[in-house]
C-alpha cells in the first residue's frame, strides 16, 4: 500500500509542476531537478513512464528538442487537439505557442498542392525567438 500512495504522490507531483510550466515543455531533468528541490524522492525511470503515460492519454505532448537527443513535455488540453496545429518553440525561454489559427488551413494546402505533401503536425515544432524574449533584447 505504501509503495502505491509514493507513485500517487510522485505523478500528482509532476502533473503539479507540468501545471505550473504550462506555457513551455519542460525536460525531464527539469522535473526531476523540481522533486529532488522539494523532497520528493523519484527516479527518473518513473517520470519517463508517467510522461510515456500522459502522452498516450493525449494529456501531455513530447516535443524532440532541436538536436533530436532529447525531448520535453507541456500538458495538453483535447480542445487544443495538438496533432492538428504546428508549435513554434522559443529557444530562449522554452514557451511554446500553438499554431492552432487558420494559417494552418493555408499551410497544409499550399504544401499539398505546391509539393504533394501532407504534412503531419503531431509534435512538430518550428524554433524561433518569441516576442517576450525579442522585447527583452530591444531594451
Amino acid at each position: 500500500m505504501a509503495d502505491r500512495e509514493y507513485k500517487t504522490n510522485s505523478r500528482m507531483k509532476i502533473l503539479e509542476f507540468l501545471k505550473e510550466n504550462g506555457d513551455r515543455a519542460v525536460s525531464v531533468a527539469q522535473i526531476h531537478a523540481h522533486l529532488d528541490e522539494t523532497g520528493v524522492a523519484v527516479n527518473k525511470t518513473t517520470i519517463y513512464r508517467y510522461l510515456d503515460k500522459l502522452e498516450r492519454e493525449g494529456t501531455a505532448a513530447r516535443f524532440v528538442e532541436e538536436n533530436g537527443k532529447k525531448a520535453s513535455y507541456q500538458l495538453t488540453n483535447r480542445e487544443r487537439r495538438c496533432s492538428e496545429h504546428l508549435h513554434l518553440k522559443c529557444v530562449r525561454c522554452g514557451c511554446i505557442q500553438h499554431l492552432d489559427c487558420g494559417f494552418m488551413d493555408e499551410i497544409e494546402e499550399h504544401i499539398m498542392k505546391e509539393h504533394g505533401f501532407q504534412i503531419q503536425c503531431r509534435n512538430s515544432v518550428i524554433y524561433g525567438i518569441c516576442a517576450g524574449c525579442r522585447s527583452r533584447d530591444m531594451r
